[in-house]
């Protein structure tokens, strides 16, 4: 003790200290210290409905750029939870080092023990549901990202990773792609489980869609109409030749098209996707104005259109790399079916010349204006009986055996929507969606309840509802937009590039 200590000691401190400090060999005059008792672990606090995972899920959001914000936010309490159990760690005498292979180490995690087959049988399974849960999936732990592979460098030339039930979602009130107030974003959602996901796509500034191949997104530069198909999960672009040069290509066919209508004659296209084993990407359009198809793989430097011609090419559908479309025949001829298979690798100049194969006909006294659809992975025909009252529905593989006495009268929760490109949606997780029914974009011809309507069809009971009140073709449409609306927008890709909601006339 210092000089003057004694001053700032209380009498009952000074009698103490006139104890003798060390008694048989024990420090009995001074005051005890308390033991202190282990600090207990500090636990970061998080929100409910967020799962800690390992460190190494910590490169999540590198798999996966077209996440939504729930998730984002969990990845990111993910990242902060490794980080303060490291600080913590550091404040208890460990090292950052340790802690990292305590956190990592493939061998004391039984996620990563499992069996390399076993692992390739599961993530086989997810990818075949959804390219989402397969991203979900590899962000387990660390060693599953290892071993399976990545879908980002993959995303196009791999069909597996082809986000075939994904739509872009039409927003309406005039925000189409690359609107300023979007920021760049673009919202996406899947037509099975109704999942919304925004993915930041700055390439709209310059370009427009055109369609939606399995996932894909089929983009036109406005100035040089050069051909993008862009992957919109993972970023990845193939390159196609300017659409432009097909027209010098039509004119040696006898076709000659102002300068004033090319926009017009290839701004209605249907796309296919194929990949060969050697990683060609070949894409062919349909091309709705021209009754003609055309393709172009990478690498090539014009598109070549089919020297044959179609009737009418009535509706097209791409399946399994394949074109599938229907030749209309006029008054009471038969429609076919045809189907388009993409140029062989040994002969490709051959293809423009090869008619193409005809699956089946459509019974003018079965069928009327037919269009073909996808649903829970067959090939189906909808179209109007010969008295254009009822929808019918029938399978293509029946017609192609000869079956035309079975029709179709039930599709479980499905919901088909028919316009310029036909699709079937889940209406088990869309709100205000009716399974088992059809709805039919009656744009120009009119049907049961007239021009520029949007009739819906009961398969259950054979009975016609409707939509809306209100006339889609000469007045804008009533607000508030239903889901059904967004939905019935995706059939015409037009609409995706103006940002408005099944309208031809705005008010």
């Amino acid at each position: 003790l210092g000089p003057g200590t004694e001053k700032q000691l209380s009498p009952l401190s000074k009698k103490k200290l006139t104890r003798p400090y060390f008694r048989h060999g024990r420090n009995e005059g001074a005051p005890r210290r308390r033991r202190r008792q282990p600090r207990p672990a500090l636990r970061p606090r998080i929100g409910p409905g967020v799962a800690v995972q390992p460190a190494a899920c910590r490169l999540f959001p590198a798999d996966l750029p077209a996440t939504n914000d729930l998730e984002m936010r969990n990845v990111k309490a993910k990242m902060a939870t490794h980080e303060m159990e490291q600080d913590i760690s550091l404040q208890q005498g460990g090292t950052s080092r340790r802690l990292s292979r305590r956190l990592t180490d493939p061998a004391q995690s039984t996620w990563a023990s499992l069996h390399t087959d076993l692992l390739d049988l599961i993530a086989s399974r997810v990818l075949a549901s959804d390219l989402l849960d397969y991203v979900r999936f590899r962000a387990v732990c660390l060693g599953w990202r290892v071993m399976t592979p990545c879908p980002r460098g993959r995303g196009v030339v791999d069909p597996c990773f082809h986000p075939r039930q994904w739509m872009m979602f039409p927003e309406g009130d005039g925000l189409y792609p690359g609107h300023p107030a979007l920021l760049g974003y673009v919202r996406f959602f899947n037509l099975s489980t109704g999942t919304f996901v925004r993915v930041r796509l700055p390439c709209f500034r310059n370009h427009s869609v055109l369609d939606c191949p399995d996932g894909l997104l089929l983009l036109r530069d406005n100035k040089s109409t050069a051909i993008r198909l862009l992957h919109p999960f993972t970023g990845d672009v193939v390159l196609f030749p300017p659409l432009s040069s097909i027209f010098p290509q039509l004119a040696k066919l006898g076709c000659f098209i102002s300068d004033s209508d090319n926009i017009q004659y290839t701004r209605f296209v249907r796309g296919s996707v194929s990949v060969n084993l050697a990683g060609t990407v070949t894409m062919m359009l349909g091309l709705g104005r021209l009754d003609r198809v055309a393709y172009a793989s990478t690498g090539d430097r014009q598109w070549t259109p089919t020297s044959w011609k179609m009737k009418h090419l009535y509706s097209a559908l791409p399946l399994g790399g394949s074109l599938y479309v229907v030749d209309g025949g006029w008054g009471l001829e038969p429609s076919r079916v045809l189907r388009i298979d993409p140029p062989e690798d040994s002969n490709p100049s051959s293809w423009s010349v090869i008619p193409p194969q005809m699956v089946t006909q459509c019974p003018v006294e079965l069928l009327r204006s037919p269009e073909l659809v996808e649903c829970n992975s067959e090939l189906l025909l909808v179209g109007y009986d010969s008295e254009h009252s009822k929808i019918v529905l029938f399978r293509v593989a029946d017609l192609l055996n000869g079956v035309t006495t079975i029709q179709l009268t039930s599709i479980g929760d499905q919901a088909l929507f028919i316009g310029a490109c036909n699709m079937a949606v889940n209406s088990k997780f869309l709100p205000s969606v009716q399974g088992n029914s059809i709805a039919i974009v009656n744009e120009i011809g009119g049907g049961v309840m007239g021009r520029g309507t949007l009739p819906l069809y009961d398969l259950g009971n054979s009975t016609w509802l409707q939509v809306f009140d209100g006339n889609f073709v000469d007045s804008p449409m009533p607000r508030p937009y239903s889901l059904v609306l967004h939905v019935t927008t995706c059939c015409h890709r037009l609409f995706w590039n103006s940002g408005d909601i099944l309208c031809f006339k705005q008010g």
